[in-house]
């Protein structure tokens, strides 16, 4: 199964952006972490429809962040962490709020629901390999 079939029935199981984002991301690592993905399901959205910033960027600096935060009192952060994250955002605002005027949920649907099954997939599949290059240029991977 590839990216997007992935997508698109995770997506019919009721996933949305931000979860999709780890889920694929806890695949990846062979793991599961139902408590997370329970927890990211506040990004959806633009964080519960309060028409804020698309869920497949912060779901995707939620997975800069699994690879690159800190988790532990003992750990730090990767030194390129905010680096990241910037870059990110730098990209996701070029690409997406470029082609669609907006990088809030109601921006890229432009109020029209129909619009998340022909806009959000290809959104988060970008989204995540963008943020799979960032981390692969790191050696994070």
């Amino acid at each position: 199964m590839d990216l997007f079939e992935r997508m698109l029935k995770l997506s019919a199981q009721g996933f949305a952006c931000a979860q999709i984002m780890m889920i694929l991301t806890l695949e990846a690592e062979n793991t599961e972490d139902p408590d997370l993905i329970r927890t990211l399901g506040a990004l959806n959205n633009g964080f519960r429809d309060n028409g804020l910033i698309c869920g497949a960027f912060t779901g995707g600096a939620c997975m800069l962040s699994y690879y690159a935060g800190q988790g532990e009192a003992v750990e730090v952060a990767d030194p390129d962490y905010d680096a990241m994250t910037q870059e990110l955002f730098a990209w996701f605002s070029a690409q997406i709020g470029e082609r669609f005027g907006s990088i809030t949920c109601p921006g890229i649907l432009e109020g029209d629901a129909a619009n998340k099954r022909s806009r959000c997939p290809d959104i988060v599949e970008q989204t995540f390999n963008k943020a799979i290059e960032i981390l692969d240029e790191r050696d994070l991977l």
